[in-house]
Order: structure tokens, then C-alpha cells, then sequence
């Protein structure tokens, strides 16, 4: 009997890092299942890897119930995810005395909460396996918090000490925790238009997407938890 190819569950497939590692993804043989709030966040990658390969989903991941019935339709189309991949967060600059108390909150629940739903609902499956992935995609603001990004560095601080607890309690039970510093702003459109930056001044999506599937591919005898 044939096995068939591992499913990852990718959550934040917008342009740039989450485009990239679908793309990657697929290339390394997953079927992949791709999260996000809008609906047309997912229409060019299905275009592109068919939809024998990708499966875009519209979920709110701070919404449980809404993450719990996506995976749900991810497992009957693919079955069980062996990758789970929370990229999920928008970033915000913003004087403190100019955030409002939502903001955090908002940050907080999509970037944090939502990453807790999201391994919630797919490690019983990878502890029965005893094995699985999960890899949180971090900030510089993840570990040094700058002017104007209170909200967001405390959602992704928050984000680390996920990885780091779950690291310790889960690795021995064969799961790979890995969290990624992204210490740089990554290509796409909005680098160019919010930021007025070139090509060259920015990280290439598709190299962190290689180093994302690194990680991924690790040996157990030698897992990288952090990769900045």
C-alpha cells in the first residue's frame, strides 16, 4: 500500500512568507491546507498547485469553533496534518498612548490564541502518530521590543513563550516545536508600497520558505527549536 503524502496545515497564506511556503510546501510533496481570514487570500495558490494539492480555507483562527471545523473539513479532504505552521499576525506600529486596549487584544488573539488553537486541534493526531511538526513564525519583536510596537511585540513574546513551553513538554513525545526570528522585512507588494523598499533591501520569501522546510525535515537526533 501506497502511503499517501503528508498533509501541512498552514495558517496565514497571504502574500509573501505564506504564499512562499505553500508553494514550498507543495514542491517538497505535501498537500497542503491553507488558513485565512478572507476568502480570496488562498484563489492564486489554488490556481497555481491545483486543488489536488491546496485546499485554501476562511477561518478566523481566534474563533475555536471556526479552527476546529476547518481542520476538520482539512482532514476528510487530506487527512491527518503531520505539519501544522502559524504564520497569522499583521503588524502594528503605533504610539502606546495611541493603542487602544482592542489592539492588544486583537494582536494578541490572532497571533497567540490563535496559534494555541491551531495546535490544540492537530497534536492529538500527531501524539497518536508520535510524531509531528509545529513551527511558529516569529519577529525581531520577539525577542526586542522597539518604540511604537508595544502591541505587537507583546503578542509575539507571548507567541515564543508558546513555542518554548510546547518544545519542552512535546519533544519528547516526538514533536518538533520550532520557532523562527524573522529579523527583517520579507518581499512582497506591501514591503514596496508601506515601506518603500526594493527587492534587495528585503528578505526573499522563498529562501525563508526553504529554510521553513529545513526545519521541518530535521532529524529528531538534531531539531533546531529556534532559528533566527
Amino acid at each position: 500500500m501506497i502511503d499517501a503524502p503528508p498533509c501541512a496545515i498552514v495558517a496565514g497564506i497571504g502574500p509573501g512568507l505564506g504564499a512562499a511556503l505553500c508553494r514550498e510546501l507543495a514542491g517538497a510533496g505535501y498537500r497542503i491546507v491553507g488558513l485565512a481570514r478572507s476568502a480570496g487570500a488562498g484563489e492564486a495558490l489554488l490556481e497555481d498547485l491545483g486543488p489536488e494539492r491546496f485546499l485554501p480555507l476562511r477561518c478566523d483562527l481566534a474563533d475555536a469553533a471556526q479552527v476546529d471545523a476547518a481542520i476538520t473539513q482539512a482532514e476528510e479532504r487530506f487527512g491527518p496534518a503531520g505539519t501544522y505552521v502559524h504564520n497569522a499576525a499583521h503588524l502594528h506600529m503605533q504610539p502606546f498612548l495611541d493603542t487602544e486596549p482592542g489592539d492588544f487584544e486583537t494582536l494578541w488573539r490572532t497571533t497567540c490564541l490563535g496559534a494555541a488553537h491551531g495546535a490544540h486541534r492537530v497534536l492529538p493526531a500527531m501524539l497518536a502518530a508520535g510524531q509531528g511538526n509545529l513551527l511558529f513564525i516569529g519577529a525581531t519583536a520577539s525577542v526586542k521590543a522597539g518604540a511604537r510596537f508595544a502591541a505587537f511585540a507583546s503578542a509575539k513574546f507571548a507567541l515564543r513563550g508558546l513555542a518554548q513551553s510546547l518544545a519542552r513538554e512535546l519533544g519528547p513525545q516526538g514533536i518538533h516545536v520550532a520557532h523562527l526570528v524573522i529579523d527583517g522585512i520579507i518581499w512582497s507588494e506591501r514591503a514596496r508600497d508601506q515601506f518603500q523598499m526594493t527587492r534587495e533591501q528585503c528578505l526573499d520569501p522563498e529562501a525563508v520558505a526553504a529554510s521553513c522546510l529545513h526545519l521541518l525535515q530535521q532529524p529528531r537526533s538534531a531539531w533546531t527549536h529556534e532559528l533566527d
